[in-house]
């Protein structure tokens, strides 16, 4: 599923930019480009591997007891030509497993476990 960022409002905020990248609480709306469907992440991490770089969000939703621990979604993140930043599933078990283990190397290393 293709997926793009779209404009700001109260808590998801703007387009993750890799300026924005490194700051904490980054939210976003993803949007599906296939069915418009959005989409409330936070965002977490961004890395390169292989020249490729990924994000790693969880779906945001406020905290009112009734949620289960959130998931991890890591996407593989690009730049279209027109300046607008697309996020892509990762559909190769290898690439995903790879980017999973960079990404918990670094969450390790960050002492945030």
């Amino acid at each position: 599923m293709k997926k793009r960022t779209t404009g700001k409002r109260v808590e998801p905020g703007h387009v993750v930019r890799d300026d924005r990248a490194s700051q904490e609480h980054v939210l976003a709306v993803l949007v599906d480009i296939d069915n418009g469907h959005e989409y409330y992440m936070s965002f977490i991490d961004a890395f390169q591997i292989n020249g490729r770089e990924y994000v790693v969000m969880f779906p945001y939703e406020p905290d009112d007891g009734r949620h289960a621990d959130p998931e991890l979604t890591i996407l593989r993140a690009m730049r279209h030509e027109s300046g607008e930043q697309y996020y892509l599933s990762i559909k190769n078990r290898r690439e995903l497993e790879a980017a999973f283990n960079h990404f918990f190397r670094r969450f390790e290393a960050s002492g945030s476990l």
